[in-house]
């Protein structure tokens, strides 16, 4: 486990804690700004692929919907919150959903073979370490496949005051926006979703 285990665990019962009481109400009340999540699974729907793992699954709700259009397929999750655990595998009980830290996951464990496809849905701006857990997920990744992720971006070119009004507010609930920087050091391939607010990034096993 990474860095600190103490810390790894306090954030485990923040998320508990702050997810515990709204994972319910979720979905309804973070549509209006979890902006491109739909069209990251768009963008995972026009490709051919059979297993998909999701690192930061939350209520299920982007499972649930590759599900719709793909069943056939294999779908499975890593997330760090015993809640939302708790909660996704009653909303997906046909998905291989488990507890885990996503810096030293064994996401090949979740299928019990390298998934072609692992998605990362405004998760990795949560993670304590979102450098190695999207390194842990590159090397978990079957031949040829490839990362999704969608996040929040720089806010870059917003008004000044609101750029820092959003940062100080995602900041209450551990969330630490993404820099063009990170996507860049990844070699990730990076389309914008409304300006810099957020962004959809793809990375390949072989980058």
């Amino acid at each position: 486990m990474s860095g600190s285990v103490q810390s790894l665990d306090e954030h485990r019962d923040f998320l508990n804690r702050y997810y515990g009481a709204t994972r319910r109400v979720y979905d309804a009340t973070r549509k209006p700004y979890l902006l491109g999540r739909d069209r990251a699974l768009t963008m995972l729907l026009s490709e051919p692929w059979t297993s998909i793992v999701e690192v930061g699954f939350g209520t299920g709700r982007n499972l649930q919907r590759l599900r719709s259009r793909r069943p056939t397929a294999k779908y499975g999750g890593i997330d760090a919150c015993d809640a939302m655990v708790e909660h996704a595998r009653e909303r997906c009980p046909w998905a291989s959903l488990e507890h885990g830290y996503a810096e030293d996951a064994d996401i090949e464990a979740v299928h019990g073979q390298a998934p072609d496809r692992i998605l990362f849905s405004y998760a990795l701006s949560m993670i304590p370490e979102p450098e190695r857990a999207l390194d842990r997920a590159l090397a978990a990744l079957a031949r040829g496949g490839s990362v999704v992720a969608v996040d929040f971006g720089s806010f870059e070119g917003m008004p000044g005051f609101a750029a820092l009004a959003m940062r100080a507010w995602l900041a209450r609930f551990r969330v630490r926006p993404l820099t063009p920087d990170f996507w860049h050091r990844h070699r990730a391939q990076v389309t914008s979703v409304a300006g810099t607010y957020a962004a959809v990034a793809v990375i390949g096993a072989g980058r």
